[in-house]
């Protein structure tokens, strides 16, 4: 894996999302599919960076995006945290795992674009449970209306330098301390038209967001799973609709809403690399 430069165009472009705006903290262990995707320096003076999302789909699979393979250090590796809340706590208890293989669609680009969307093959299994749980698939072409949620430790403010949290931060739409925030679904046509002016914007991306900007995802929430939602909490079997992959910059921009993969247009291409995990297939690491 090569060194990642995140793209960025201009003042009002479309770059990967990193972080969640406007959000609030979640209760420990509130959404135990969440997964904080970091790099370990290999180092035991360094601490792991998060710099990612993703969400749990079985024991050894992890669903992200595919903006999120990247490489910081030579000796370093990926590593994937679940259970986590305060991810810059030693006295937390959580499951780390080292990323062994990781797909990323065949069609993706390497930048801005469609086909957002990667696996991530875990070296051991997690110990499933109560705070360790996987989410649900949507069924093929399945749509969705009304409001999600979106969640991660990403940044918390969308200034040129941010500040991140240290617990998860969840937006109903969903920072050291995991952060969520509810966002309301935007209508594919609709979200064409605010986003007129960029040529990758796909038919396989949701989009969600309110006008004026409030509530947003960015820096380091990338990757980050959008459920499905009941009312103003997350359904007792929330659904994966989405995944974080690009939005305006800065972040939190007035009539720019956030770009998401639309997961149920790849439950085909999921199902023939987690159904066949001796198979790698293109794309593999």
């Amino acid at each position: 894996m090569g060194v990642n430069h995140t793209p960025a165009t201009t003042r009002r472009g479309p770059v990967p999302l990193h972080r969640i705006i406007g959000g609030e903290e979640t209760a420990p262990h509130e959404l135990p599919y969440q997964v904080s995707v970091q790099w370990n320096y290999n180092n035991d003076s360094i601490t792991p960076m998060h710099f990612c999302g993703g969400a749990i789909l079985t024991e050894s699979w992890i669903l992200t995006a595919a903006h999120c393979k990247t490489s910081y250090t030579e000796d370093g590796f990926i590593e994937i945290v679940a259970g986590a809340h305060n991810i810059l706590s030693p006295e937390e208890v959580n499951q780390r795992r080292k990323a062994e293989q990781i797909i990323t669609h065949e069609q993706y680009c390497g930048t801005v674009c469609p086909y957002d969307i990667a696996l991530i093959r875990v070296a051991d299994p997690f110990v499933l449970g109560e705070t360790v749980n996987p989410i649900r698939l949507p069924t093929l072409n399945e749509s969705f209306y009304g409001n999600a949620l979106v969640s991660g430790w990403g940044a918390v403010t969308p200034a040129l330098i941010p500040e991140y949290p240290d617990k998860l931060r969840a937006m109903l739409y969903w920072a050291p301390y995991f952060q969520k925030v509810v966002l309301p679904l935007v209508d594919y046509a609709e979200c064409r038209q605010l986003w007129y002016d960029v040529s990758h914007l796909a038919e396989t991306n949701l989009c969600a967001g309110p006008e004026d900007g409030s509530k947003s995802s960015c820096s380091a929430d990338s990757g980050g799973p959008l459920v499905t939602m009941n009312g103003t909490r997350v359904s007792e079997e929330p659904v994966l609709i989405g995944l974080v992959s690009w939005g305006p910059y800065p972040c939190a921009s007035p009539w720019r809403p956030n770009i998401f993969t639309g997961v149920a247009y790849f439950i085909e291409w999921i199902r023939q690399h987690v159904e066949k995990p001796d198979q790698p297939g293109r794309g593999a690491q």
